[in-house]
Order: structure tokens, then C-alpha cells, then sequence
């Protein structure tokens, strides 16, 4: 198979997976620095921290952003894992080989490892 297959919307797997992931990285350290008024870690009044609950985005769970940027370098390591074999050989070199030596994924964008990562972040089924 040719490495000119892409999805519906002109974009291959990889590329999407490496957008979106350093979208939702970027978006994880902004949503912290803009929205975040009241850090939960620092607050030790139980009347403080309902307080600030009331207003909308006044209060953050700080471990939040660093549990997003924690599953992107995730994500990256099994995308890493999972992508292709080589330049001319497109079989998913993550997914292994069959009984008969044959690539388990003869494609990679058909390798349910990084489709299932595609898929957390937004990528529909239909899109493939």
C-alpha cells in the first residue's frame, strides 16, 4: 500500500495524532496559567475551598494540566511504538508479527493501538 492514503480530511494518522496531542499539551498548561484563580492544593479551609467553588473556574485541581501533559508523553511513546515499520514498509512495527510471519497490521494507520489513541483525542471512526 502507498503512503499517499490519508483520511477524509487530508491529513494521515500521524499528523493528526501529532496535532491534536500538541493541541490538548498547550491547552493544559494555558487552561492552568488563564483560568485557574484559586490553586485546591493550597487551600486548607474547607469554608475557603466551598467558597471558591461557587464562582465557575475560580478554583483548579493543579494535578490536572500535569495529568494531561503525563498521558500526551504517553500517547507520543506508543506512537512512537506503533507507527510505521520504514519509510517504504507501512505495516504498524508495534503490532507484531502472525503465524505465518506476516505483519500483524499490514497498515498503520489500521493499528488499533494508535486508532484507540486517535480516538481519545477526538478522531471519529468515519474519519479513517
Amino acid at each position: 500500500m502507498s503512503d499517499d492514503r490519508v483520511t477524509a480530511q487530508g491529513e494521515d494518522l500521524l499528523a493528526y495524532l501529532e496535532a491534536a496531542i500538541t493541541k490538548a499539551a498547550g491547552d493544559a498548561n494555558r487552561w492552568h496559567d488563564i483560568e485557574c484563580d484559586v490553586h485546591a492544593i493550597g487551600l486548607t479551609d474547607l469554608a475557603d475551598l466551598l467558597m471558591a467553588a461557587e464562582v465557575p473556574g475560580a478554583v483548579c485541581d493543579c494535578t490536572g494540566p500535569a495529568s494531561v501533559l503525563r498521558r500526551c508523553a504517553a500517547d507520543r511513546k506508543l506512537i512512537a511504538e506503533h507507527g510505521p515499520f520504514s519509510a517504504t514498509d507501512l505495516s504498524c512495527k508495534g503490532c507484531g508479527l502472525d503465524s505465518h510471519e506476516e505483519m500483524v497490521t499490514g497498515y498503520y494507520e489500521d493499528c488499533p493501538v494508535l486508532c484507540g489513541i486517535a480516538e481519545g483525542y477526538g478522531r471519529a471512526e468515519e474519519e479513517r
